[in-house]
């Protein structure tokens, strides 16, 4: 590639876009585990209430 300064510079850019590449990744998955476990936890209280009424 380039092996002055501005390959130093091109390699600072790179890295930073792969960290907020694997940032936002992980957020979306930690997003997606949320959303299951409070779906689980509203299914859960659903049929904790059906129990409760027969």
């Amino acid at each position: 590639m380039l092996n002055d300064w501005r390959g130093y510079i091109l390699a600072g850019f790179s890295l930073v876009f792969m960290a907020n590449v694997y940032m936002s990744l992980f957020a979306l998955l930690r997003q997606a585990i949320k959303k299951e476990k409070v779906e689980i936890e509203k299914i859960e209280s659903e049929t904790d209430t059906e129990n409760s009424k027969n």
